[in-house]
């Protein structure tokens, strides 16, 4: 059973991992739970994707070929503070500068659980979002 994608409305969610089968499975399972799905197999590819379109979350691996989730989570922060990143790593000890990322999660957990935290951090980023002025040119 998946995890009912409440509040997802087709959230778009950035996957970064150097492992073309995680990101796979991964895809597969947002999906199934209403989410759409863009792939990068490097943090330069999630970087260049995230710049210039309207993701509303980003789940990377800690470790990657070229850097590490921490670094891209800084980097993503400073161009777009308020989309969440979730570090998803094979690792249970959680990273150092985890404070650049919104949350950490083991790879080894329920794929349910996955789910239920990216559908959580995508209400909590609904709900804090600053409100945008409807202004008209005249």
């Amino acid at each position: 059973m998946t995890v009912p994608a409440s509040g997802t409305d087709g959230a778009l969610v950035l996957c970064i991992d150097d492992d073309m089968t995680g990101l796979k499975v991964r895809r597969l399972l947002l999906e199934r739970a209403g989410f759409s799905v863009l792939c990068a197999q490097s943090d330069d590819d999630g970087l260049q994707l995230f710049t210039e379109l309207p993701i509303d979350l980003v789940l990377t691996d800690h470790f990657l070929k070229s850097g590490t989730g921490t670094e891209i989570a800084r980097k993503m922060k400073e161009i777009k503070p308020n989309v969440p990143v979730l570090i998803f790593s094979a690792t249970l000890d959680v990273p150092k500068d985890i404070r650049f990322a919104d949350e950490f999660l083991a790879k080894s957990g329920d794929p349910e659980r996955l789910l239920t935290t990216v559908a959580r951090l995508l209400r909590k980023r609904r709900y804090h979002a600053p409100v945008q002025e409807n202004v008209s040119a005249l």
